[in-house]
Protein backbone atom coordinates (compact mmCIF):
# COMPACT_ATOMS: atom_id res chain seq x y z
CA UNK A 1 0.00 0.00 0.00
CA UNK A 2 1.15 3.23 -0.65
CA UNK A 3 2.48 6.13 1.68
CA UNK A 4 -0.65 8.08 2.61
CA UNK A 5 -0.80 11.51 4.96
CA UNK A 6 -2.25 10.59 8.32
CA UNK A 7 -3.03 13.48 11.10
CA UNK A 8 -1.24 14.01 14.37
CA UNK A 9 -3.79 13.56 18.16
CA UNK A 10 -3.71 16.74 19.79
CA UNK A 11 -1.49 17.00 22.86
CA UNK A 12 -2.55 15.96 25.99
CA UNK A 13 -3.24 18.80 28.84
CA UNK A 14 -2.25 18.78 32.12
CA UNK A 15 -4.40 18.39 34.51
CA UNK A 16 -6.14 15.34 36.60
CA UNK A 17 -9.32 13.76 35.97
CA UNK A 18 -10.45 14.37 39.62
CA UNK A 19 -10.20 18.02 39.57
CA UNK A 20 -13.75 18.76 37.73
CA UNK A 21 -11.96 22.08 36.37
CA UNK A 22 -9.10 20.24 34.94
CA UNK A 23 -11.12 17.21 33.64
CA UNK A 24 -13.15 19.29 31.09
CA UNK A 25 -10.41 20.19 28.80
CA UNK A 26 -8.73 16.71 29.55
CA UNK A 27 -11.55 14.89 28.58
CA UNK A 28 -12.33 17.20 25.49
CA UNK A 29 -8.76 16.08 24.11
CA UNK A 30 -9.38 12.55 24.62
CA UNK A 31 -13.02 13.13 22.84
CA UNK A 32 -11.32 14.83 20.16
CA UNK A 33 -8.34 12.14 19.64
CA UNK A 34 -11.02 9.04 19.02
CA UNK A 35 -12.47 11.74 16.11
CA UNK A 36 -8.63 12.25 14.88
CA UNK A 37 -7.86 8.23 15.40
CA UNK A 38 -11.33 7.54 13.59
CA UNK A 39 -10.71 9.32 10.07
CA UNK A 40 -6.89 8.35 9.84
CA UNK A 41 -8.11 4.88 10.43
CA UNK A 42 -10.68 5.22 6.87
CA UNK A 43 -7.68 7.21 5.32
CA UNK A 44 -5.53 4.06 6.43
CA UNK A 45 -7.41 1.03 6.12
CA UNK A 46 -9.62 2.20 3.09
CA UNK A 47 -6.40 0.78 1.12
CA UNK A 48 -6.97 -3.04 1.89
CA UNK A 49 -10.37 -3.32 1.13
CA UNK A 50 -11.72 -4.51 -2.12
CA UNK A 51 -14.92 -3.59 -3.30
CA UNK A 52 -17.93 -6.43 -3.34
CA UNK A 53 -16.45 -8.65 -0.48
CA UNK A 54 -17.19 -9.29 3.26
CA UNK A 55 -14.01 -7.09 4.31
CA UNK A 56 -15.57 -4.25 2.06
CA UNK A 57 -18.74 -4.20 3.14
CA UNK A 58 -17.86 -4.49 7.26
CA UNK A 59 -15.59 -1.71 6.30
CA UNK A 60 -18.27 0.57 4.87
CA UNK A 61 -20.31 0.04 7.98
CA UNK A 62 -17.19 1.15 10.06
CA UNK A 63 -17.46 4.43 8.30
CA UNK A 64 -20.91 4.72 9.41
CA UNK A 65 -19.75 4.54 12.74
CA UNK A 66 -17.01 7.10 12.41
CA UNK A 67 -19.95 9.54 10.77
CA UNK A 68 -21.89 8.54 13.43
CA UNK A 69 -19.24 9.47 16.15
CA UNK A 70 -18.42 13.04 14.83
CA UNK A 71 -22.34 14.09 14.90
CA UNK A 72 -22.94 12.52 18.20
CA UNK A 73 -20.21 14.45 19.65
CA UNK A 74 -21.20 17.84 18.06
CA UNK A 75 -24.35 17.20 18.49
CA UNK A 76 -24.14 17.10 22.47
CA UNK A 77 -21.89 20.06 22.40
CA UNK A 78 -24.66 22.31 20.82
CA UNK A 79 -27.25 20.74 22.27
CA UNK A 80 -26.17 20.87 26.03
CA UNK A 81 -22.38 21.69 26.50
CA UNK A 82 -22.60 24.80 24.92
CA UNK A 83 -25.71 26.43 26.46
CA UNK A 84 -24.57 24.99 29.76
CA UNK A 85 -21.31 27.02 29.63
CA UNK A 86 -23.38 30.35 28.01
CA UNK A 87 -25.26 30.09 30.57
CA UNK A 88 -22.75 31.68 33.02
CA UNK A 89 -19.63 33.16 30.21
CA UNK A 90 -22.47 35.22 28.70
CA UNK A 91 -24.69 34.42 25.44
CA UNK A 92 -22.49 34.17 22.62
CA UNK A 93 -19.35 32.95 23.87
CA UNK A 94 -19.63 29.53 22.52
CA UNK A 95 -19.97 31.11 18.48
CA UNK A 96 -16.98 30.69 17.54
CA UNK A 97 -16.72 26.52 18.36
CA UNK A 98 -20.42 26.24 16.57
CA UNK A 99 -18.51 28.80 13.50
CA UNK A 100 -16.13 26.01 13.70
CA UNK A 101 -18.67 23.44 13.23
CA UNK A 102 -19.77 25.13 10.39
CA UNK A 103 -16.69 25.48 8.83
CA UNK A 104 -16.19 21.47 7.39
CA UNK A 105 -19.78 21.30 6.74
CA UNK A 106 -20.17 21.37 3.46
CA UNK A 107 -17.15 19.09 2.63
CA UNK A 108 -18.49 16.85 5.37
CA UNK A 109 -21.66 16.34 3.95
CA UNK A 110 -20.17 15.42 0.36
CA UNK A 111 -18.15 13.08 2.42
CA UNK A 112 -21.77 11.75 3.68
CA UNK A 113 -23.36 11.85 0.19
CA UNK A 114 -20.67 9.55 -1.58
CA UNK A 115 -20.60 6.68 1.83
CA UNK A 116 -24.39 7.20 1.16
CA UNK A 117 -24.10 6.08 -2.66
CA UNK A 118 -21.18 3.50 -1.55
CA UNK A 119 -23.83 1.96 0.63
CA UNK A 120 -26.74 1.81 -1.96
CA UNK A 121 -24.39 0.68 -4.76
CA UNK A 122 -25.26 3.86 -6.59
CA UNK A 123 -21.53 4.92 -6.52
CA UNK A 124 -18.51 2.69 -7.32
CA UNK A 125 -15.34 2.17 -5.06
CA UNK A 126 -12.76 4.49 -6.23
CA UNK A 127 -9.95 4.53 -3.48
CA UNK A 128 -8.41 8.07 -4.29
CA UNK A 129 -12.31 9.71 -4.32
CA UNK A 130 -12.66 7.96 -0.69
CA UNK A 131 -10.10 9.22 0.08
CA UNK A 132 -9.70 12.73 -1.04
CA UNK A 133 -13.19 12.97 -0.08
CA UNK A 134 -12.01 12.79 3.85
CA UNK A 135 -8.63 15.21 2.86
CA UNK A 136 -11.26 17.71 1.37
CA UNK A 137 -12.63 18.67 5.57
CA UNK A 138 -9.94 16.49 7.76
CA UNK A 139 -7.90 19.35 7.88
CA UNK A 140 -9.75 22.15 8.90
CA UNK A 141 -11.72 19.70 11.34
CA UNK A 142 -8.67 18.97 12.89
CA UNK A 143 -7.74 22.77 13.33
CA UNK A 144 -11.42 23.31 14.92
CA UNK A 145 -10.55 20.33 17.52
CA UNK A 146 -7.45 22.28 18.85
CA UNK A 147 -8.91 25.40 18.53
CA UNK A 148 -11.83 24.68 20.58
CA UNK A 149 -9.94 23.27 23.74
CA UNK A 150 -8.56 26.84 25.17
CA UNK A 151 -12.93 27.09 25.63
CA UNK A 152 -12.74 24.65 28.49
CA UNK A 153 -9.24 25.68 29.84
CA UNK A 154 -9.45 25.35 33.80
CA UNK A 155 -8.64 29.21 34.35
CA UNK A 156 -11.47 30.36 32.04
CA UNK A 157 -13.92 28.26 34.00
CA UNK A 158 -12.81 28.95 37.43
CA UNK A 159 -13.80 32.64 36.76
CA UNK A 160 -17.69 31.75 36.19
CA UNK A 161 -18.43 28.41 37.95
CA UNK A 162 -18.13 27.08 41.10
CA UNK A 163 -17.02 23.22 41.20
CA UNK A 164 -20.41 22.22 42.59
CA UNK A 165 -21.92 23.66 39.23
CA UNK A 166 -19.39 21.66 37.24
CA UNK A 167 -20.22 18.75 39.47
CA UNK A 168 -24.23 18.76 38.89
CA UNK A 169 -23.71 19.42 35.34
CA UNK A 170 -21.41 16.40 34.55
CA UNK A 171 -24.17 14.33 36.20
CA UNK A 172 -27.11 15.39 34.02
CA UNK A 173 -24.44 15.23 30.91
CA UNK A 174 -23.88 11.56 31.99
CA UNK A 175 -27.20 10.69 31.39
CA UNK A 176 -27.69 12.24 28.57
CA UNK A 177 -24.89 10.82 27.12
CA UNK A 178 -26.22 7.44 28.51
CA UNK A 179 -29.33 7.43 26.79
CA UNK A 180 -28.26 7.57 23.54
CA UNK A 181 -25.52 4.22 24.16
CA UNK A 182 -25.87 1.29 22.37
CA UNK A 183 -23.63 -1.23 24.69
CA UNK A 184 -23.45 -3.20 21.22
CA UNK A 185 -21.77 -0.19 19.15
CA UNK A 186 -20.35 2.41 21.20
CA UNK A 187 -17.62 1.49 23.82
CA UNK A 188 -16.78 -0.84 21.31
CA UNK A 189 -15.73 2.29 19.00
CA UNK A 190 -14.29 4.15 21.27
CA UNK A 191 -12.20 1.27 23.00
CA UNK A 192 -10.28 1.09 19.63
CA UNK A 193 -9.66 4.54 18.96
CA UNK A 194 -9.31 5.78 22.59
CA UNK A 195 -5.80 6.52 24.23
CA UNK A 196 -4.81 4.19 26.12
CA UNK A 197 -1.82 4.08 28.65
CA UNK A 198 -0.52 6.69 29.91
CA UNK A 199 -2.89 9.26 28.75
CA UNK A 200 -6.42 8.07 28.62
CA UNK A 201 -6.58 4.51 30.54
CA UNK A 202 -9.49 6.01 32.20
CA UNK A 203 -11.48 7.31 29.63
CA UNK A 204 -13.91 6.11 28.25
CA UNK A 205 -15.05 5.78 32.20
CA UNK A 206 -17.29 2.32 31.90
CA UNK A 207 -17.39 0.67 34.67
CA UNK A 208 -15.62 -2.62 34.28
CA UNK A 209 -18.11 -5.35 34.66
CA UNK A 210 -20.20 -3.09 31.45
CA UNK A 211 -16.40 -2.97 30.03
CA UNK A 212 -16.28 -6.73 30.27
CA UNK A 213 -19.08 -7.45 28.65
CA UNK A 214 -18.51 -4.80 25.90
CA UNK A 215 -15.51 -6.72 25.04
CA UNK A 216 -15.74 -10.35 25.41
CA UNK A 217 -19.51 -10.84 24.42
CA UNK A 218 -21.10 -7.99 22.71
CA UNK A 219 -18.01 -7.29 21.00
CA UNK A 220 -18.17 -10.68 18.43
CA UNK A 221 -21.76 -9.18 17.17
CA UNK A 222 -19.80 -6.52 15.28
CA UNK A 223 -16.36 -7.78 15.63
CA UNK A 224 -15.68 -7.36 11.74
CA UNK A 225 -16.05 -3.80 12.28
CA UNK A 226 -14.01 -3.11 14.85
CA UNK A 227 -10.54 -4.29 12.77
CA UNK A 228 -10.37 -1.09 11.34
CA UNK A 229 -9.74 0.79 14.45
CA UNK A 230 -6.22 2.37 15.33
CA UNK A 231 -6.26 0.25 18.55
CA UNK A 232 -7.15 -3.24 19.56
CA UNK A 233 -9.74 -3.47 21.93
CA UNK A 234 -7.52 -2.98 24.84
CA UNK A 235 -6.82 0.81 23.54
CA UNK A 236 -3.35 -0.24 22.71
CA UNK A 237 -2.28 1.51 19.80
CA UNK A 238 -1.49 -0.49 16.32
CA UNK A 239 2.01 0.27 15.06
CA UNK A 240 1.25 2.26 11.97
CA UNK A 241 -0.55 4.63 13.93
CA UNK A 242 1.91 5.34 16.78
CA UNK A 243 4.08 7.85 15.19
CA UNK A 244 0.64 10.09 15.62
CA UNK A 245 0.11 9.62 19.09
CA UNK A 246 -0.09 12.51 21.19
CA UNK A 247 2.35 14.05 23.52
CA UNK A 248 2.24 16.41 26.95
CA UNK A 249 1.05 19.48 26.14
CA UNK A 250 3.05 22.43 27.24
CA UNK A 251 0.89 25.34 28.06
CA UNK A 252 0.69 27.47 31.22
CA UNK A 253 -2.34 29.42 32.52
CA UNK A 254 -2.00 32.64 31.49
CA UNK A 255 -0.38 35.23 34.11
CA UNK A 256 -3.64 36.89 36.07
Amino acid sequence: MSEVQLFHCLPIPAGSKDNVFELQALRMVLLHNIIIRGFNSLIYYSGEVEPNTPKYNAFLAYVGETISYLHHHHGNEEEKYFPFLESKMGKGSMSGNVDGHESFKAPFAAFENLYAKLRSGEAQWDLAAFRKAIYDFIPVLREHLEEEIDTFRPWQLKDKFTAEELLTFEAEMDKHVMSQVSLVKDPQYMFINADGAPHGSWFPPIPPPVAFVARQVLWHIHSSWWQFGCCDKYMKVKPQFAPYEPVMENKEAPAS
